[in-house]
């Protein structure tokens, strides 16, 4: 088992009003990881979906974990789920430490309220079933919106109007703006929807589950901008 760094501190980057976070999802390379720490990214998702090309398995995640926390212990780091069971994810949360969970799926609240000592993040869908209110009312520690498709659940780099991201701001108490950010965009989204932390997949990659160097880098520099 991992020794994570406090869990109290995870969401310390938003609650002192500092700069926008960078999340980098479907990191599946210990190279990609500190490829990614070392561009000043102050978190990492680890994906454990079976049905995502970015699906990373508990032992190579266990050798991404170590390195990063060996030389950024700083980095957050967290776990990725589509609907899967409760007892997996709770154990691998456990065995690697990690900061914070997301369901990407179509999790319960009480599923959210089954963690005990780690942050939750739960993602919704920006499409047709799209519910504010349910949202608002859900047991979590942040919000992440992502683009709704039908062929995946998350990743596909498509965006969705920002606008309902926008409205849905001041009702959560953080948000993790997600779905199709790229540098050329990402510092308009920020403009328009003052989110806690912005998360890029394929707007960082040259193929699922492989970073490109360059356009992290670039990524990173544009946020900061922001």
């Amino acid at each position: 088992m991992i020794p994570p760094p406090p869990r109290a501190v995870f969401w310390e980057m938003f609650e002192t009003g500092r700069r926008v976070a960078i999340k980098i999802c479907g990191v599946t390379r210990r190279e990609d990881a500190l490829l990614c720490a070392e561009a000043g990214v102050e978190m990492l998702g680890l994906n454990f979906s079976p049905k995502s090309p970015r699906c990373v398995a508990p032992e190579v995640a266990k050798e991404i974990v170590c390195a990063v926390r060996a030389q950024f212990p700083e980095i957050k780091l967290v776990g990725i789920v589509v609907n899967q069971e409760l007892a997996f994810l709770q154990e691998i949360a456990a065995q690697l430490g990690l900061n914070a969970v997301q369901l990407h799926g179509d999790e319960t609240p009480d599923f959210a309220r089954a963690f005990s000592g780690i942050f939750v993040i739960k993602a919704f869908r920006v499409g047709p079933s799209f519910s504010a209110a349910e949202i608002a009312a859900y047991p979590c520690d942040a919000v992440l919106l992502d683009s709704w498709s039908a062929r995946s659940p998350g990743g596909t780099g498509e965006t969705f109007p920002w606008s309902m991201a926008e409205a849905l701001r001041p009702k959560v108490r953080r948000l993790v703006l997600a779905g199709g950010l790229t540098t050329a965009n990402v510092a308009e989204a920020i403009r328009v929807v003052r989110p806690d932390a912005v998360d890029v997949c394929s707007g960082a990659e040259s193929a699922p589950g492989f970073k490109d160097a360059a356009a992290v880098r670039s990524f990173v520099t544009a946020v900061r901008a922001a």
